[in-house]
């Protein structure tokens, strides 16, 4: 369960304090973003959480979180649907009807609506298994069948709500591979410190190359929170920026 809280007068994506005790995955964690400001995922721009997650991702403890792989994954997905929104498009090609792949904003949102029906599918399960109020309940039925599998059904135990309740949210658990545990940072990164560093390097010298200036960094989260910060700079008009 994510508890989250805003601060009055904060932007958004910087306002955003998350409080972990348990955790399901990285898309447990963006629908809770969404929620908990009380945005629709059907018509929220998802680009506009990139900030709010990645600063959420970089709080996070490492018995929170197992499997930094599957939480970057979904920042950087975040990062491409904001880039696309923020930095100019390429000429035009020959044939204006060339497809250009899958929309990242469209994937993302659909997989965002399957894991919450899933999640409110398994709460509404789990409630009403907790509270004995059995969907089917055919005792003479369920005997037959234990005696054709040759089991005793009055030996069987009842089945864990919370059981049944993390089967329902098995599913979304493949979605990812996963990958040998990494390592998580030891502090807190934040869009105002890498946009700092950005405006130093823009200091030095009038244009620099992003690679050159990520080239010592080791840990991905830093690297997806620069490049948000580069973006929000451009957004903000403080540099351009050029592909190559």
């Amino acid at each position: 369960m994510a508890t989250l809280t805003w601060q009055d007068g904060v932007p958004f994506e910087r306002s955003a304090h998350v409080d972990l005790a348990t955790f399901q995955g990285p898309l447990a964690l963006l629908v809770s973003l969404i929620e908990k400001r009380q945005l629709d995922i059907l018509q929220v721009p998802l680009g506009d959480l990139a900030g709010a997650y990645l600063e959420a991702v970089a709080q996070l403890r490492g018995d929170q979180l197992p499997n930094l792989s599957s939480f970057v994954a979904v920042s950087a997905q975040l990062i491409l649907i904001k880039s696309r929104a923020l930095l100019p498009r390429p000429l035009a090609v020959a044939d204006p009807e060339e497809d250009e792949g899958e929309d990242p904003e469209a994937e993302l949102r659909a997989r965002l609506l399957l894991y919450r029906r899933y999640r409110d599918a398994g709460d509404r399960l789990g409630q009403r298994l907790a509270a004995d109020m059995v969907l089917v309940h055919r005792e003479a039925a369920i005997a037959q069948a234990a005696g054709r599998a040759g089991v005793d059904a009055a030996a069987t135990d009842r089945l864990d709500p919370a059981l049944l309740r993390d089967a329902l949210k098995m599913p979304l658990a493949t979605t990812l591979p996963t990958p040998p545990p990494v390592g998580v940072m030891a502090r807190e990164v934040t869009l105002e410190e890498r946009a700092s560093v950005i405006r130093r390097a823009l200091r030095r010298a009038p244009a620099f190359v992003l690679q050159d200036l990520l080239r010592d960094v080791r840990d991905r989260v830093v690297v997806a929170v620069t490049f948000l910060a580069m973006l929000e700079l451009v957004k903000q008009r403080e540099m351009t920026v050029e592909q190559d």
